[in-house]
């Protein structure tokens, strides 16, 4: 019979291809999980690591066994949720991968008011980029995504999750930051800073300035930033305006340390989406969360400024 806490020392071990990263994040020792994993391949007749000097390496045996294990242990993990649930307490764990710099902001308030409800049950939360977020949820590794974009991929259903509005920032001796608001003309004719095209902000800006006949390639892009707060934090230090998450330029514009600068004609409004892979059973916590993130009483935690879809 395999071993469960083997099983879930193998996972890690498989994730970091280090044993020491591995003891460090299960918290027990290298030469432990070494002793973990050399049991399950005594058990398994085969190697599931290339050994080269100090280093592993997953071999095509342990590649294949990844998701065979993943599996197994979100059924036992179903299991005793299961029992769990039908004594009228919630347990387990939920993995969330999140990749808008918006999400992150709204994540923390959902969790820590299901927490309140139901503070047995763990919450993880992995940030990055958005194609890491949802290859997490295509392999099983997090339970719920957060996206700015509906990507097609088999088996995710995504749902209209909340709203963020993009604004426009800009240092407080900025020319503009005096004025009531600029025209979009007035756009093109200062340096701003602003996140990778890919990025949902950058789509975002591009969709509705194509509303007026304009688009991201006419701005003057003097500096791109991958990461929100890099971009807030370059506007506080001067190096120009930016078109931002409000989200995450709330504590900014309460210091005074960012002036909002409304564009006339411009209203832009980002949507978010939490996907589930539905080819996975889910656990009776991962729905819960599910339920309750979008449950009515909850709506003052997710901010939605125009109908959902």
């Amino acid at each position: 019979m395999l071993d469960l806490h083997e099983l879930q020392v193998f996972l890690v071990a498989a994730e970091t291809e280090n044993f020491s990263e591995a003891g460090r994040r299960l918290q027990i020792s290298q030469p432990a999980v070494s002793a973990h994993i050399q049991a399950l391949e005594q058990h398994l007749d085969t190697r599931l690591f290339d050994r080269i000097g100090r280093n592993i390496k997953l071999n095509e045996m342990g590649e294949a066994f990844v998701p065979v294990v993943r599996n197994l242990l979100k059924e036992a993990q179903q299991a005793e949720q299961f029992v769990a649930a039908r004594q009228g307490s919630l347990t387990g764990s939920v993995t969330l991968g999140c990749s808008t710099a918006s999400g992150k902001y709204i994540l923390p308030r959902i969790m820590a008011r299901f927490l309140q409800q139901y503070p047995e049950v763990r919450t993880l939360c992995h940030v990055g980029p958005r194609e890491m977020a949802l290859d997490q949820l295509t392999n099983g590794e997090v339970d719920l995504a957060v996206s700015s974009l509906r990507v097609p991929r088999s088996g995710i259903e995504y749902r209209h999750f909340a709203d963020d509005l993009i604004i426009l920032v800009a240092p407080p001796d900025h020319p503009w930051a005096s004025r009531d608001h600029i025209s979009l003309e007035m756009l093109l004719e200062c340096p701003i800073i602003l996140r990778e095209a890919r990025s949902g902000t950058v789509i975002t800006l591009n969709r509705e300035l194509a509303a007026h006949d304009m688009s991201v390639e006419m701005l003057q892009v003097q500096v791109v930033l991958c990461n929100t707060e890099s971009i807030v934090q370059a506007v506080i230090e001067g190096i120009g305006p930016a078109f931002v998450s409000q989200l995450a330029a709330e504590w900014g514009l309460q210091q005074g340390k960012l002036i909002e600068v409304p564009v006339e004609g411009l209203h832009l409004i980002q949507k978010l989406y939490m996907a589930r892979h539905t080819e996975f059973h889910a656990t009776e916590t991962q729905t819960c969360f599910w339920d309750f993130t979008f449950a009515p009483e909850n709506r003052d935690l997710r901010p939605v400024f125009n109908k959902e879809s």
